[in-house]
């Protein structure tokens, strides 16, 4: 008998036990191995989006912290107020008062106080501030002599002090004047603070 022949009568006498394990084998191929593949693939790019959301969550982080050290470098609050920032500024720390210098003029224009004498102290001992030497942030203390109406004084305060700028009323002197107790004569020493560092 020939060999074929024998292994066609053994599949003969067996094709009971043979054909489920060829099915199996043929589902195995066509639907388990497809699926297994597909499943290492969505698990590959599961594992894959995880770690780029981890890094893009620590490089988050790493910004929101920069962020968080910048604005409490930046910004000194008091009152809700928070000092004048010029990092861009290209003259000395003493030239980044000029836009409060300008804001100090129109608030006395405004409130119908004059000036009369104005002079500048960018070493003012006795401020905390300046004591501290803190690097890029300055002082200005603006001695002034002004002459209006309890009114117009009481608006000048008031508008200084609704500023949104750090300011700091450090000494208020006030004096009739002789001819006309209605008219003050106001001695003011008004700090000013600028920040000048460039991020």
């Amino acid at each position: 008998m020939d060999k074929t022949k024998i292994i066609l009568n053994i599949l003969k006498d067996n094709i009971v036990y043979v054909l489920p394990i060829l099915i199996a084998f043929v589902l195995f191929a066509n639907f388990v191995v497809p699926e297994f593949n597909k499943g290492v693939k969505t698990f590959r790019r599961l594992v894959d989006t995880k770690a780029q959301y981890e890094q893009v969550k620590e490089q988050y982080d790493m910004l929101k912290a920069q962020q968080d050290m910048q604005n409490r470098q930046k910004k000194v609050v008091k009152d809700g107020k928070v000092i004048f920032d010029a990092p861009d500024m290209r003259f000395s720390p003493d030239a980044s008062f000029a836009p409060l210098f300008e804001l100090v003029l129109t608030i006395a224009q405004q409130s119908g106080i004059r000036i009369r004498a104005i002079d500048y102290n960018y070493t003012p001992q006795d401020d905390m501030i300046f004591a501290a030497k803190i690097n890029g942030y300055n002082v200005c203390e603006l001695n002034m002599v002004t002459v209006g109406s309890y009114t117009e004084l009481q608006n000048f305060f008031k508008s200084i002090m609704k500023e949104q700028y750090l300011t700091n009323l450090a000494e208020v002197e006030l004096t009739p004047w002789e001819k006309d107790k209605k008219v003050l004569i106001a001695k003011i020493k008004l700090r000013l603070y600028t920040r000048t560092i460039a991020d």
